[in-house]
């Protein structure tokens, strides 16, 4: 898989072949110098007036955003989508606590001359002394009938515990009394859910942060508390560089399929094998667009348009909603057809989750709107059939 990007602002970009020159005629001193891994409020601010004019909720759509105009895979990388979909979208705070990972990890290089203007490499206080509050609401929401009743239920990660939560659907796009099924979900990310073994019963894929290992935890076709999901297997390795990680059937087999982006913005297809075989659960992968690099929020509701084959939606950095019918093979690029637009507004909404949540036949969506660092409500987006989505209802708060 691909490495983490280390050009993390447009200006380290711009700076990368003179800095490439540079580090040549470095001495030994210099290079042992120890990287910078924490700078103080002030210096951070002297970085977002040289990246972004101290505008820390900037999108301009080139591909880097907020005030240290951090690159979105990298804002990925380092956790970021804990607290927002785009770097522009989370606090000054939670965009610096993010900054400061990527200090550490790649050093005051990663804002090329804003960094070094700034003397990010030589600042080594804390700008946030205090303890930072902690992440919250529901993050990495997915939907599947976990429980067996044939309505779709909603699994997410509480970010401040890592408690792992079902909702168990009502058939009717609401859900009833949550059931915690899971502890110290907090090291697991980039949830999916679907049938990937083929014994009728949904499975859950996610990613553990530190190793960045793919693992399946069969579920047992019912709610029973710590007990609903069995022992996990690895599937796979490397799979730290992707994200929005989506289960949906692209060619229309029966067995459930896996779609991500990798740091490239690259979309792939994993085929599902309809069993359980430990690297062999999904077959080799295949690459089924480019260009995804700024649309993020991918999900699956199913069916948008009644054709009886499933469609993909994602979010583009000015909030459009965009849906890219499936074709029902998978094709290489031209496995989804031309997108269209079904929605507008997007940017407020985040842990865009899809399925068919009112058993009317018609794919939906739910999706949480929050403001950064806040909790906010949940919402449920029915689909019409004809490809668009209805009026929404508020069904939850809180999240």
């Amino acid at each position: 898989m691909p490495e983490t990007p280390r050009a993390t602002s447009r200006t380290a970009w711009k700076s990368a072949a003179t800095a490439a020159l540079t580090l040549a005629g470095l001495t030994l001193s210099l290079v042992s110098v120890a990287p910078a891994t924490a700078a103080s409020l002030g210096t951070w601010d002297k970085v977002a007036q040289c990246e972004s004019s101290g505008n820390w909720q900037i999108n301009t759509g080139n591909g880097y955003y907020g005030g240290v105009q951090i690159y979105l895979p990298t804002w990925n990388a380092y956790g970021g989508r804990e607290y927002a979909t785009y770097p522009h979208q989370a606090t000054k705070q939670q965009q610096i606590l993010i900054a400061e990972k990527i200090l550490a990890g790649q050093g005051a290089g990663a804002w090329g001359s804003c960094g070094a203007g700034a003397g990010l490499g030589g600042d080594h206080a804390d700008p946030y002394p205090t303890t930072p509050p902690a992440p919250v609401g529901m993050v990495h929401l997915t939907a599947a009938d976990f429980t067996g009743d044939g309505r779709k239920d909603l699994v997410g990660v509480e970010s401040a515990t890592g408690k792992l939560w079902l909702y168990p659907g009502k058939g009717d796009g609401t859900f009833g009394d949550r059931v915690q099924i899971g502890t110290g979900w907090n090291t697991m990310s980039k949830l999916a859910a679907a049938d990937y073994t083929g014994d009728g019963k949904a499975d859950l894929l996610a990613v553990e942060n530190s190793t960045g290992n793919l693992f399946l935890y069969p579920g047992t076709g019912s709610a029973v508390g710590m007990n609903t999901l069995g022992a996990r297997t690895q599937i796979g390795s490397g799979w730290g560089g992707m994200r929005d990680l989506t289960a949906i059937d692209v060619n229309k087999d029966g067995k459930p399929d896996l779609v991500a982006v990798d740091t490239n913005g690259s979309l792939w297809a994993y085929p599902g094998t309809g069993s359980l075989a430990g690297s062999s659960t999904l077959g080799g992968r295949v690459q089924i667009g480019s260009g995804w690099g700024s649309m993020a929020e991918l999900a699956s509701p199913g069916d948008l348009d009644s054709d009886g084959k499933a469609d993909l939606v994602a979010v583009d950095p000015a909030g459009a909603l965009w849906k890219y019918p499936g074709t029902g093979a998978l094709n290489g690029s031209n496995t989804f057809g031309a997108r269209n637009q079904i929605g507008s507004g997007w940017n407020s909404m985040h842990q865009l989750v899809g399925a068919d949540f009112n058993n009317d036949g018609k794919g939906d969506l739910d999706a949480v709107q929050a403001q950064a660092g806040s909790t906010g409500g949940l919402y449920f987006y029915p689909g019409n059939g004809s490809g668009g989505l209805a009026d929404r209802a508020r069904i939850g708060t809180g999240w």
